[in-house]
């Protein structure tokens, strides 16, 4: 029981950090592990957006991270696991259309992996935690985690 409340706690804390270190306005990904981490993570990311909205009827925009981190490896690696999906794909820093669904994300380090949020048009939100499996390599922690909230847009 304790051990579940700490890491429920350890969790809460790195999406804390992680909201204080870029604002909630901004995309983060924290430092990745390796080159296998992002395919993981991005193919993961998609899937979530995929439960969330119609894939053949939806456009998506990925709000931009902070400029100190426009080369990470995993925001190319997301759009093309969302277009592989199906999503079209608009600019977000180039004016998006008005109907594309503007898509930000947090991905942190955190014990041994990594946890991701998602927020779909500020409406929807997404975590779910990523951890290392015996052979080192980056799997599904559980299911997403889900809140819906009021919308915004």
């Amino acid at each position: 029981m304790i051990r579940s409340a700490r890491f429920a706690l350890s969790l809460l804390a790195a999406a804390l950090l992680a909201a204080c270190a870029t604002g909630m306005d901004a995309s983060y990904v924290g430092r990745l592990s390796g080159p296998d981490d992002v395919h993981t993570l991005a193919v993961g990311m998609a899937e979530f957006v995929s439960m969330e909205l119609p894939a053949a009827s939806s456009t998506v925009a990925l709000d931009p991270t902070p400029p100190e981190q426009a080369n990470n490896t995993l925001t190319p690696a997301f759009g093309a696991a969302l277009r592989s999906h199906g999503f079209a794909m608009a600019d977000a820093t180039g004016g998006a259309a008005p109907s594309a669904h503007h898509l930000r994300y947090w991905v942190t380090p955190l014990d041994n992996g990594d946890l991701v949020r998602l927020s779909i048009d500020g409406r929807a939100e997404g975590a779910r935690f990523f951890v290392r499996n015996t052979y080192g390599a980056l799997q599904s922690g559980g299911p997403f985690t889900v809140r819906q909230l009021a919308a915004s847009r």
